[in-house]
């Protein structure tokens, strides 16, 4: 009899999740991105119920460019397909849900936020987890067409890039940040550079700014949990060594958060 009551309990379980789905609106989203993005998105009122879907497109592929061993190199980065396993930095009390379970490149999505909190008013930058399935074509200097599977933040690869809640005290106005919040920067991503890579858990980040750079620089787990960080104000050279050899073995995120954007490099701590 208590198999039977599990197996039922299981099944409302499985029934209650599945009917908490968003339903994917094609219409909405039509180029790749999100819609509402972060600064029209509606704010989360403390202490008051919130239910809110974001619809999105994912890119089917991404043009890069970079240096090796002198050689330019074009590379077509073709998106198979991406798998969010978690989203990191939500208030406690808000809950998400995704549809589908894998988007596919080209294709539509939704994640819907809902719950309520009792969390400080302010901004909370989101970091989405998990999984991107990725085709490198480069044609020059030599023919390459091979897989390439990124584990970790995938914040730059999933349709909704960098974005963020905003918690308000009950009845008060809803304002978004009008800076500290902006999207992934290929300046910042060019000139940080994190090594070895794989490692023990020892390694170092080195900088190269033309710029002032005035922000944070962080380690993310795969749960979403911050493990290291410390505050950055810099120009020029700059280098830093980061020991967590304590750590378990996995895929880590290296993100260097300012107001001029945001970058992020994920390494294997093995």
């Amino acid at each position: 009899m208590k198999k039977i009551y599990l197996s039922l309990f299981v099944a409302l379980l499985t029934a209650g999740i599945a009917g908490a789905q968003c339903t994917i609106d094609s219409t909405a989203q039509t180029t790749p991105g999100a819609n509402p993005m972060a600064d029209q998105l509606p704010c989360i009122e403390k202490t008051v119920a919130y239910n809110e879907t974001v619809q999105g497109k994912i890119q089917a592929y991404q043009d890069t460019s970079f240096t090796i061993a002198g050689f330019a190199i074009n590379a077509h980065i073709v998106v198979d397909s991406v798998q969010i396993d978690s989203i990191a930095g939500l208030p406690t009390g808000i809950n998400w849900t995704k549809n589908p379970d894998i988007l596919y490149g080209g294709g539509n999505g939704c994640v819907n936020f809902s719950g309520t909190t009792t969390d400080t008013a302010g901004t909370y930058p989101l970091t989405a987890f998990g999984t991107a399935w990725l085709r490198i074509q480069v044609t020059n200097p030599i023919a390459i067409d091979t897989p390439y599977v990124i584990h970790g933040n995938l914040n730059r690869y999933s349709p909704f890039g960098d974005y963020y809640v905003v918690v308000i005290n009950q009845g008060a106005p809803c304002v978004h940040p009008t800076t500290g919040i902006k999207d992934f920067s290929k300046d910042l991503n060019t000139v940080m550079n994190v090594y070895p890579n794989p490692n023990n858990g020892s390694f170092e980040v080195s900088l190269n700014t033309g710029s002032r750079v005035n922000g944070s620089l962080n380690v993310i787990d795969m749960t979403g949990r911050t493990v290291y960080s410390q505050n950055l104000d810099i120009m020029g050279l700059y280098s830093t060594h980061i020991n967590l050899t304590t750590l378990p073995k996995g895929i880590y995120t290296v993100q260097l958060k300012s107001a001029e954007g945001v970058t992020a490099k994920n390494i294997s701590i093995q």
